[in-house]
């Protein structure tokens, strides 16, 4: 696994540890380098530091990422990148009263009946 990948996997552990100050440079600095044509992958990964802004009580930096990851999967057909997008509108929901996050639910809520 190259050293891109490894980066990758440690900010997924500090995310699903909910520590985001290891998780979001991680996330920015491999997004910041990844070639944007692997858009199924950009998709997770943004997906990931969408979740850890939220846990960095950064909603409105959360809100964008969790656009830009519903932008990047809307031409995919890949369930985990669906998936993936519902898990973050699901995290923003705690974050309503934040007009970013309200704007991106109002715009996304039917993809968490999907």
């Amino acid at each position: 696994m190259n050293r891109e990948g490894l980066e990758v996997m440690d900010a997924r552990v500090f995310t699903e540890l909910r520590r985001p100050l290891r998780a979001v440079p991680l996330l920015q600095d491999v997004l910041g380098r990844y070639d944007a044509t692997h858009a199924r992958d950009v998709a997770l990964y943004r997906s990931w530091l969408a979740i850890a802004l939220a846990d960095a009580n950064e909603p409105e930096q959360a809100a964008e990422e969790a656009r830009r990851v519903i932008d990047t999967s809307g031409d995919l057909s890949s369930e985990r990148t669906a998936e993936r997008a519902r898990t973050v509108l699901h995290r923003l929901q705690e974050y309503e009263d934040v007009p970013e996050a309200r704007e991106v639910l109002a715009e996304y809520r039917h993809l968490l009946l999907a």
